[in-house]
């Protein structure tokens, strides 16, 4: 029954436990047998995941009551990240106890083999002599229908409100946001990068002080490059040692980004290192697709060089996450720009080429998970779909091949009459392709609609298509009245709804690829998170032009890349300081 799921790799007996996967015959089974389920969510990456298995999941008495007492279904979080939003109890492991409609009982994250057979049977306890109350609880829960939330006016304050936040949660003296554990919470530092190249010069401040306090702390390998995952102190000094492709996909793009627009020696060196590292450990050269993690061996990462090198790495998760390969192929097409590099711009191809090729489906969605020897799986996550868009965008401005946009556009439209056919924001699932416990309850995520309506406003500008603004803005109404719940996580969404009230602006290309490169390396260099990339269709002059517009004034056309800054800060002084035109009302 343990086929195919994936323990620790030190030596354990988690195997034994009759293990299911999620899906319609193991709740057949708890239904048949009226048994409780039990639910471990677990990741490849995650040392106590790895220790829980060693441990409780290894104890004799564990797997006996287990397997008598319980149906036990085991979830892989990387790959069903809709199922983990649903019960994860505050951390990984999660472990959940469920009834057998996938109503919550009660649960907890790690728990030691004492604790787990004193839960254990409990649970099995209380599930035998209370079942009255909890059939009223199932039909409590079957009863929930939660409706779309009423759409709301969206403005600036939204920006101020995140920046008031990150600046009562900064860490003056260490960087980063908050006390230990302390994470990169890379979202905020895009949000702290755009709100800073927009104007506010603390917002770029502590963005910078951040990324040198971590390039520069034991979260940063000096010796092989990368990031590990977090620090467990407030200084940055001692990291969980995984390593995520998810956190460098963000990482490296918020460094292209940055030193696009000023120099950093400190940061250049970690942009180059770790660069190196994703490309040397997480691309898979075979497949032409980044894998997802590498395993938080401790022992492994704090040997010296010397040392390291006589010794076998840690394990890298071979599977490939379609939303955490593109962020990754988009970096690399931005890094590319930046270092002039032809080889990481032709990674970031193969990469999205490979993504278009052999995970989008029949329907024109993005499939999930691509394990090595194994076909393509897991239908219906947003978050792919949100991911594989934004990359394509981003590969389309920093290298101008057409087919990257139309790519973009494509998704974009097949991801709204999937994701919200209803015209407002989007669930993070298909609806109806599985509807096993609270997978029934839409969820519609803050981050990922925030990148859909941030993806929809870019398509919109270098398309001239309105249309697909005054879409970005229904995404975003809906959480114009509850984002102030989310606090710091919320800055996904001030990105998007700042970028959807700035006045635009574009930049037009006309010329060979090769040839304009020096255009569009000068439009990231601008700093200007408002600005879209249009290279036109078949031009292919030897000395390319452009044009750039701010709102609805556009400059003469330039032959010279080193003209574009004097022409867009001439621009933007004459430009009317009002409401952009795609500011629309929400019906």
């Amino acid at each position: 029954m343990a086929d195919g799921f994936r323990f620790s790799p030190r030596p354990n007996r988690a195997a034994e436990i009759p293990w299911h996967a999620w899906g319609p015959e193991a709740f057949a089974l708890a239904r048949s047998t009226d048994r409780p389920i039990l639910l471990s969510l677990s990741a490849v990456w995650c040392h106590w995941c790895h220790v829980m298995d060693e441990t409780s999941y290894s104890d004799s008495e564990v797997i006996a009551t287990v397997a008598r007492d319980f149906v036990p279904i085991r979830v892989d979080n990387d790959e069903r990240p809709d199922i983990n939003a649903r019960y994860n109890m505050g951390g990984w492991p999660t472990t959940a106890f469920l009834a057998p409609d996938g109503t919550i009982l009660t649960g907890a994250t790690y728990l030691p083999a004492p604790a787990m057979r004193q839960a254990l049977a409990r649970i099995a306890q209380y599930y035998a002599e209370h079942r009255d109350k909890i059939e009223d609880l199932m039909l409590e829960g079957s009863r929930k229908n939660e409706s779309p939330a009423l759409a709301g006016e969206i403005d600036a304050s939204v920006s101020d409100f995140v920046f008031e936040r990150a600046r009562e949660s900064y860490d003056g003296r260490h960087g980063g946001f908050g006390d230990a554990p302390k994470f990169p919470q890379t979202d905020l530092l895009e949000y702290l990068l755009d709100d800073g190249l927009a104007g506010r010069h603390e917002s770029l401040a502590m963005l910078s002080r951040t990324l040198r306090a971590m390039a520069g702390g034991g979260t940063y390998d000096r010796i092989e490059g990368g990031f590990f995952r977090y620090s467990t102190t407030a200084d940055w000094s001692v990291p969980h040692f995984e390593k995520m492709a998810e956190d460098h996909g963000a990482l490296l793009r918020i460094l292209a980004r940055l030193l696009a627009y000023e120099n950093d020696a400190a940061l250049q060196s970690a942009l180059q290192q770790s660069t190196a590292y994703v490309r040397a450990t997480l691309y898979d050269e075979e497949r032409g697709v980044f894998l997802g993690s590498q395993d938080a061996d401790e022992r492994y990462f704090a040997l010296a060089a010397a040392e390291r090198a006589r010794c076998e790495k840690p394990y890298v998760d071979p599977t490939s996450y379609t939303a955490w390969s593109a962020g990754l192929a988009g970096a690399f097409a931005q890094i590319a720009l930046v270092t002039g590099s032809d080889d990481l711009a032709e990674i970031a191809r193969r990469v999205l080429d490979t993504l278009e090729n052999r995970l989008r489906d029949s329907e024109g969605l993005m499939l999930r998970v691509w394990r090595s020897g194994e076909e393509p799986r897991v239908r219906g996550i947003l978050a792919d779909q949100c991911a594989t868009i934004a990359a394509s965008l981003d590969a389309y401005e920093a290298l101008g091949e057409e087919r990257f946009f139309q790519r973009a556009d494509r998704l974009a439209q097949a991801t709204l009459g999937a994701f919200a056919p209803d015209g407002g924001a989007a669930a993070d699932r298909i609806a109806g392709e599985d509807e096993l416990g609270r997978l029934a309850l839409r969820d519609r995520p803050l981050a990922e609609n925030s990148s859909l309506a941030r993806s929809l406003l870019r398509i919109s500008e270098i398309a001239d298509r309105p249309e697909d603004a005054k879409r970005a803005h229904a995404i975003l109404a809906p959480f114009a009245a509850s984002y102030r719940s989310a606090g710091l996580f919320a800055a996904s969404y001030a990105r998007a709804t700042a970028l959807a009230l700035r006045m635009r602006s574009k930049l037009t290309v006309r010329g060979g690829l090769a040839e304009a490169r020096a255009w569009r390396r000068a439009a990231l260099a601008l700093g200007a998170p408002e600005l879209s990339i249009y290279t036109e269709k078949g031009a292919d002059a030897e000395s390319p032009t452009a044009t750039l517009c701010v709102g609805t004034l556009c400059g003469a056309p330039m032959s010279e890349p080193g003209a574009l800054a004097a022409a867009y800060r001439a621009l933007r002084e004459r430009a009317p300081h009002a409401a952009p035109a795609t500011n629309f009302p929400v019906e």
